[in-house]
This record gives C-alpha cells, sequence and structure tokens, in this order.
C-alpha cells in the first residue's frame, strides 16, 4: 500500500523526512526564504542520521536494540557505535553487498562515507549563528548553495536504499549468527589487501555449496 505523507504527524523515518525537505524547499522558493531552507537542512540531516542509524539496528539480533539506540544518543553516538559494531564500515558493506548478489537478495553497499560527507556540508546551515544577514539573504551563494547540497541528499537517499511504495527496503546482516566459514572469509576480506571483489563473491558460492552438500 503506498504511503501517505501527512505534514501534520511527523515522523522519524527517512522517506517521511526527504518528503519534507521536498516541501521546506517548495515553500522556500516560493517565498524566497531562507528559512525553510536552513530547516530543511536541518531535516535532511537527521533523515541521513535516522538511516545511518537503522542501518546499525539491522545488522544485530532484536535484543540488541535497545542499547544500540540509547548508545547512539550522546554526540557522535552514531559513529561510536559503529566502530564498536563495524557494520558501517565499507568494507563490511563490501562483503554485504557480495552476500546479497551471490544470494539474489535485494541488498547493497551502503555510502555512510558520503552519509557523513554529506552531514558535514549541511551543518553549516544547522550551525547558522555566524551568519551575517547578507548570507543568510535567500539569493546570496551561501543559501543557494544550501540548495545544492540538499539535492545531493535526495540523490543519495533516493539511490543508497531501495524504497517501495514510499518506505525503505533495509536488510542486515548479523555477524554473530553467520556460518562460521563466512565468518573467517569476511575477517580475511577486512584484512586483505590483495583480495578482489569478484575473488570474494567466488569464495561466498564456494562456501553455500559446501554448506548445500552437507545437508
Amino acid at each position: 500500500m503506498e504511503r501517505i505523507y501527512n505534514p501534520n504527524i511527523r515522523e522519524n523515518d527517512s522517506v517521511y523526512l526527504l518528503r519534507q525537505v521536498q516541501e521546506l524547499v517548495l515553500i522556500a522558493e516560493q517565498n524566497k526564504s531562507s528559512s525553510p531552507l536552513i530547516y530543511a537542512c536541518l531535516d535532511s540531516r537527521i533523515a541521513l542520521e535516522v538511516l545511518d542509524l537503522n542501518m546499525v539496528l539491522h545488522s544485530v539480533s532484536l535484543d540488541e536494540r535497545k542499547q544500540i539506540v540509547e548508545d547512539s544518543k550522546p554526540k557522535n553516538g552514531i559513529d561510536r557505535v559503529n566502530k564498536k559494531e563495524g557494520s558501517l564500515k565499507e568494507k563490511y558493506q563490501q562483503f554485504f553487498q557480495a552476500v546479497c548478489e551471490v544470494l539474489d537478495v535485494e541488498g547493497k553497499f551502503y555510502d555512510f562515507k558520503k552519509s557523513k560527507e554529506i552531514q558535514y556540508k549541511l551543518s553549516t546551515y544547522i550551525h547558522s549563528y555566524y551568519m551575517s544577514n547578507n548570507d543568510l539573504n535567500y539569493n546570496s551563494p551561501l543559501m543557494q548553495n544550501a540548495i545544492t547540497i540538499i539535492k545531493e541528499f535526495e540523490q543519495f537517499l533516493k539511490t543508497g536504499v531501495p524504497i517501495k511504495d514510499g518506505f525503505m527496503i533495509i536488510i542486515g546482516m548479523n555477524c554473530k549468527t553467520m556460518p562460521e566459514n563466512d565468518k573467517e572469509l569476511l575477517v580475511e576480506w577486512k584484512t586483505s589487501t590483495t583480495m578482489k571483489y569478484e575473488d570474494l563473491k567466488a569464495k561466498l558460492e564456494q562456501n553455500q555449496n559446501l554448506r548445500k552438500n552437507y545437508r
């Protein structure tokens, strides 16, 4: 069922926030006002943080999620959680994408580094206390650049995770419940400087075939 957007009932959901951002940008354009743009930057940043956290939550068991949410609340909390869990790191995400391709599952690499890069750009507008009145004019180069960054955010969100009927399809991979030979392969992949992506996929397929033969 197609999701219905209600601007009066806020949701802490990346797709909802994307639509909210689009509405704010439209209001800003119609009124030549910088205030909606600044709020659009804030909601763009929150949308990315919500997505980052959800990617971590889908990589652990249900009974671990409450603590991860708590750990993510302080400043830079998601970064600390990721340092501990590792599920947003590039090598982990590449491994996850390879698993999805081998199993023919709808899931792909999530570019956390790109997410953080866009968040950093958006922070300029969230922490806008130092801006002059000229900077805050809708037509100023600074405010027009905000529109460019918001478009970058939109493109990232639309392509970073599959979206169907207004809902994101987030699939995770829990290392703790992974078959032992795949755990060993993940360690090898993370530490190797020579293994290529296609080699990784071939080894995953080999592991899968070995498990089928043991059944």
